[in-house]
């Protein structure tokens, strides 16, 4: 197959031609603005060109049998050894290198540089699926490939596939839908282990949710957080707002679902609640004291008299600690969080009692500051107050 490419795309003076040795950098700092951004996209159009060139050949290379020729097991195994990329690429080399052969008018826009790297990948693997119908749209989305983003030629396939293939879009979407699946349990040591697969709609959903949660914390470079660490918080964050908010069905007569902590009042005015027996539970399981007084910053407090059975005996009127009227001012008065450095949002964050209700502080505006989840935990448990970044929590 003939496909050719000259290195037009590149100008002379950047090509190293004019350098003896072809080592000779060129003085970045006196090239033009312009200069410096046309050679930019040219570079990487004779990139994309060069690996469309690199594939085919590698492709013909296979054809020919020249691996078993050099008593080579394979072209991947010799490509992957004389050219020093690993298994994995030369696999992806050498498929789409075999791809392009059937495709001829992706192969012309890919060796002519039009058409990136991605593009010619996400085509392959659309001819893979529907190659009949491919063959007869070929010039119509090889042509798109010129000029869409890599976004948009995705979703532009996405349509295509649901045009050509529609009964058969139906079937695998509801086979998706079928195989969805969630599990949470907790772990011995009181962590919980999440497992599951979501179908397309449902994972986009869940992953905007944590994505618009996740904006202001990859801007603070005062959070030493992981991005996993970050994901698990956020998670957490979404599912307590639901909460907070109403936002899950009511099984309890209309009352919001919210967590049961079980707690001697001691627990709460004394941090030194280990040394008398009085660590509280979380849902059955022990949990630090400090947790128990951050929750109830902003909770409903209910009194619960146990018999020695651990029975209840009588159970108290709910006491709202933050009313509507004062969180409204709250919200609009600190318009989010309040820990220097941090821009989350009122809804994301928690109303901080900065005298504990617990140490008989009052539920009152001048008594209460926003901080978001994290921020919160910091100074509960690290008694920081709000003015130096905490450590990663």
């Amino acid at each position: 197959m003939g496909y050719g490419a000259s290195m037009s795309h590149l100008p002379d003076e950047w090509s190293g031609e004019d350098s003896e040795d072809g080592a000779e950098a060129r003085d970045l700092a006196r090239v033009q603005d312009d200069e410096l951004e046309r050679s930019i996209t040219q570079m990487m159009r004779t990139i994309d060109s060069l690996q469309a060139m690199v594939a085919l050949r590698v492709a013909e290379y296979d054809r020919r049998g020249l691996a078993r020729e050099r008593h080579v097991l394979s072209t991947k195994q010799w490509l992957a050894h004389s050219c020093r990329v690993t298994p994995s690429q030369a696999a992806t080399i050498l498929r789409t290198g075999k791809a392009l052969e059937s495709m001829p008018s992706v192969a012309s826009v890919a060796v002519d540089g039009s058409a990136p790297t991605g593009a010619v990948r996400a085509l392959a693997a659309a001819r893979d699926r529907h190659p009949v119908a491919f063959t007869h749209h070929e010039a119509v989305l090889a042509d798109a490939a010129t000029y869409l983003s890599p976004r948009d030629l995705r979703r532009a396939i996405a349509h295509w596939e649901q045009q050509v293939a529609y009964p058969d879009a139906l079937t695998e979407t509801a086979e998706k839908r079928r195989r969805r699946r969630f599990s949470i349990s907790q772990t011995w040591d009181g962590m919980w282990a999440l497992s599951g697969e979501l179908d397309p709609e449902s994972g986009l959903v869940v992953s905007t949710a944590l994505r618009e949660r996740l904006e202001g914390s990859n801007l603070d470079p005062t959070d030493l957080r992981t991005h996993p660490q970050k994901m698990a918080d956020s998670l957490a964050d979404v599912c307590r707002y639901s909460l907070d908010k109403g936002g899950s069905p009511s099984t309890s007569g209309g009352t919001k679902p919210h967590i049961t902590v079980t707690v001697d009042h001691r627990a709460l005015t004394q941090s030194e609640s280990r040394d008398t027996g009085l660590l509280p539970e979380l849902d059955g399981s022990p949990v630090d004291p400090e947790t128990i007084r951050r929750l109830a910053c902003d909770a409903d407090v209910v009194r619960m008299i146990m018999g020695p059975d651990s029975e209840p005996l009588d159970i108290g009127r709910a006491t709202r600690t933050i009313p509507t009227a004062i969180r409204r001012a709250l919200d609009q008065r600190d318009a989010g969080c309040t820990w220097r450095g941090c821009d989350a949002p009122p809804q994301w964050c928690d109303a901080h009692h900065i005298e504990h209700w617990a140490d008989g502080g009052p539920t009152s505006l001048a008594n209460l500051t926003l901080l978001c989840r994290r921020h919160h935990t910091a100074t509960h448990e690290m008694g920081s107050g709000g003015t130096d970044p905490p450590p990663d929590v």
